[in-house]
């Protein structure tokens, strides 16, 4: 568990494999199962995009004043695993704790005092009813005690910079981009979507995928090579998808959950001395051969240039450079 006093020195827990990975996540807490280790985090309406939450009940277990339906943050650290044929994102809890203001959108103030409005009335003598819950209980609309009491006006308006952050510094061992994507049901066109794996241990299946979505990610692609350290700065997110028909009773379609982290913004180098990857681990080195023992490839423009110097100086010309002295005779 995560004391009091190291939460406020974040190196203390923000490097678990001497390099960064840290960040926490606020919403409702939905499905508790202290036996198996996890929990889930409802941020919107969708409950096929709750986040699951592992954490070790012994070591950081929930506390007992936070229930279901309650409002949650967990401190976590990132690893990746492999499911069936997908790479997916792990999150595990270091520290549950109930969210501070800050991680609550505008609209949270209203309804909390909107409650507090009720409770206060109800507890005076002859006070009647509020204006604010008259005009409240006017609305048409279906149970105003079911609105008020439900999780929506806690976690519909978070604060999205605030209540789902993840940062993470590493080698990336692998990328992946597809381009010219359809979508599946109209075929018409949709992002890039450029896949990258940013290794933090020696076991390469716990490898962190990391997603970024843009119209071209080819320039990007192109940047990113293999056993280059960067940063970066994600969300954890859930890639929700249909594989079914809908139920002819329920409606409801069969569908796959996969835990990503897809990125906010472009991710940054890492410096040696920056201080993100604070251990240089051995195993990286195997990342790094073939850096510097390939010749360049000419490009198209060199070739062509090559051919008329050779064809003006002869062929000899176009592949011994000048010496010093032959140089200052031309």
């Amino acid at each position: 568990m995560l004391p009091q006093d190291a939460k406020r020195k974040p190196d203390s827990y923000s490097y678990p494999n001497g390099m960064l990975n840290s960040g926490y996540i606020a919403g409702v807490l939905r499905l508790n199962d202290p036996v198996k280790g996890i929990c889930y985090i409802q941020q919107t309406r969708a409950e096929n995009h709750m986040l699951p939450i592992h954490y070790d009940p012994k070591k950081s277990p929930i506390p007992k004043d936070i229930k279901e339906w309650d409002l949650i943050m967990a401190f976590v650290h990132t690893d990746g695993a492999i499911e069936g044929d997908n790479r997916i994102a792990r999150v595990k809890s270091i520290r549950f704790e109930a969210p501070n203001l800050m991680h609550l959108g505008g609209r949270f103030r209203d309804d909390f005092m909107r409650k507090w409005d009720v409770a206060v009335h109800a507890a005076a003598k002859d006070s009647g009813t509020p204006d604010s819950v008259a005009q409240l209980e006017s609305l048409p609309s279906a149970g105003t005690e079911d609105r008020l009491n439900s999780f929506d006006w806690k976690a519909m308006d978070l604060n999205k910079n605030a209540s789902n952050q993840i940062r993470i510094a590493g080698f990336i061992q692998a990328k992946s981009l597809e381009r010219n994507r359809k979508h599946p049901v109209d075929g018409t066109p949709i992002n890039d979507r450029l896949v990258v794996l940013i290794r933090q241990s020696k076991d390469t299946d716990a490898c962190i995928p990391v997603r970024w979505y843009g119209r071209n990610l080819q320039p990007l692609s192109e940047k990113l090579a293999r056993g280059m350290p960067i940063i970066v700065n994600g969300e954890f997110r859930m890639d929700v998808k249909a594989i079914s028909l809908p139920d002819g009773e329920t409606g409801i379609a069969e569908v796959s959950k996969i835990p990503f982290i897809q990125a906010k913004d472009m991710p940054g180098p890492v410096l040696p001395d920056s201080g993100h990857i604070k251990i240089v681990p051995s195993w990286a080195a195997e990342l790094f051969k073939g850096h510097g023992t390939q010749a360049p490839q000419p490009k198209q423009g060199d070739a062509e240039r090559s051919a008329m110097f050779a064809s003006a100086f002869g062929s000899d010309s176009a592949s011994t450079p000048a010496t010093p002295g032959e140089q200052q005779d031309a």
